[in-house]
């Protein structure tokens, strides 16, 4: 068992929670910039209004009641300040009389009082200080008249520090985020589990394959990612095991085919050294096998090989410009012996001239894998014909026989590796001859196709690109 924090589900977890914490984090903090704007913004519209109320009472009744001001303050948690523009103007107020104590005026200088803006009758609002009073605090005034002419104004503020009621409850939203948090953890754990779990039994599935244990199933079954996770690994499996499969038989069939020659060549060896076989006509026949039989031993390491290098993807193409005619010329004479020796006609026809620009060997080889294969399907008095024919920017050579064709269960698998058919004859090798030519042609540009018909022959068609100009 890994640590917590090391394992997905852990780290999903702890993700799952940070993230829900920082959310409460940044809704908090957003929350609270919110609130407190819209304190400022409605503490500083009843500021004015309450300056603008009381100057007006001072234009109508004179100066009012200290114990109205003071009332004010304690109900509002305001201040009021009346300060005087210039003494005389205040004699023109109405009700002078004695009414009670009035509201003092303010001696203080106020340097932000901007009295040209309040000369126009509009109302200022600023975050001031004021000497005496707050250090910080939101202010509104607003100016009062005596007969038309400025005659001072009056300043309502308000502290600053009682613009944020958020304050106290920080340590119980800190508590309640915690809280959450808690709980987003406890869940976040739930799902992380609930997520991990199918990652967990493909893991299992994962370590008994490479095991060798292939019984082990991933029942996992969702359309998520995961779930298509699950089938990639289930066509994995499927495939290793098939990989596995063909190797174990691909063992079978290399240690057969090389032991039959083996067998053979360490015989008549044997037979040659003991003095067994005697005159010179059967010393010949004893070496015709031994040659023979190194032949089709050197073909089997040259597919093996072959194979090899595809796929290390080491093979390379040396292209060259080059007539078809010379190449399918060579084949022909290269098999023209075993044909007679089957008592098999062996000829070419079609169309001449035809320039390709690719690997001459590797053509040969293609060609020489189709006929040789055509010439063992092929009983005696057939034939096995080569045809050439240009088809656009393609050249298409058809290799047929007169054998007795393929089956139709066999027709789709006979490009594959390894694969033999069940009447296949002994000189078919280990079936990688036509699965080698389909991958050289289409390296080299090209493909081949296979038709047949059980009782009519075969056909193999390779196809590559002619020239250009060619």
């Amino acid at each position: 068992m890994m640590p917590f924090t090391k394992s997905l589900k852990g780290r999903l977890a702890v993700y799952f929670a940070v993230s829900i914490f920082i959310s409460l984090l940044l809704s908090g903090l957003l929350s609270v910039g919110l609130v407190q704007r819209y304190l400022r913004q409605k503490t500083v519209a009843d500021l004015a209004t309450q300056a603008q109320t009381i100057a007006g009472r001072i234009e109508s009744e004179g100066l009012p009641l200290r114990r109205f001001t003071q009332d004010l303050e304690q109900v509002q948690g305001v201040k009021v300040i009346i300060v005087p523009y210039q003494d005389e103007e205040l004699s023109g107020l109405p009700h002078r009389g004695y009414r009670g104590e009035l509201a003092e005026l303010s001696n203080r200088p106020l340097p932000f009082i901007d009295w040209e803006l309040l000369g126009r009758g509009e109302t200022q609002t600023s975050q001031v200080q004021i000497p005496g009073v707050e250090k910080e605090a939101m202010a509104a005034a607003h100016a009062f008249y005596v007969d038309g002419q400025l005659a001072g104004a009056v300043i309502v503020s308000k502290s600053v520090s009682a613009l944020q009621p958020w304050r106290p409850l920080a340590g119980e939203f800190l508590i309640a985020a915690l809280i959450a948090l808690a709980i987003s953890l406890l869940f976040a754990v739930l799902l992380a589990r609930h997520l991990s779990r199918p990652l967990h039994q493909i893991t299992q599935a994962a370590v008994a394959v490479a095991d060798g244990d292939f019984s082990k199933q991933v029942t996992v079954d969702s359309q998520d990612e995961i779930g298509r996770l699950a089938d990639a690994f289930r066509f994995m499996t499927g495939e290793v095991q098939k990989s596995q499969q063909q190797q174990r038989q691909f063992v079978i069939n290399v240690s057969h085919e090389l032991k039959t020659p083996l067998t053979a060549i360490t015989g008549h060896v044997q037979a040659l050294r003991d003095g067994v076989v005697e005159g010179p006509e059967a010393v010949g026949r004893s070496l015709e096998v031994i040659s023979t039989e190194t032949d089709r031993l050197n073909r089997l390491i040259e597919d093996l090989l072959s194979l090899a290098k595809f796929d290390a993807r080491q093979f390379e193409l040396r292209n060259s410009s080059f007539s078809l005619d010379e190449v399918l010329a060579a084949v022909v004479e290269g098999f023209s012996r075993e044909a007679r020796e089957r008592q098999v006609e062996l000829g070419r026809t079609g169309e001449a001239g035809l320039e390709l620009t690719t690997d001459q060997d590797r053509l040969r080889q293609i060609l020489a894998n189709l006929v040789q294969n055509a010439l063992s399907h092929t009983p005696a008095g057939g034939k096995v014909s080569i045809e050439a024919a240009g088809e656009g920017d393609r050249a298409r050579i058809t290799v047929s026989d007169t054998g007795a064709g393929i089956s139709s269960e066999d027709l789709p698998h006979v490009f594959d590796r390894f694969y033999r058919s069940q009447g296949a004859a002994r000189e078919a090798g280990l079936g990688l001859g036509l699965a080698i030519s389909r991958e050289l042609a289409q390296a080299m540009g090209g493909d081949i196709s296979a038709r047949s018909r059980p009782g009519e022959g075969s056909g193999f068609t390779l196809t590559l690109p002619l020239s250009p100009g060619g």
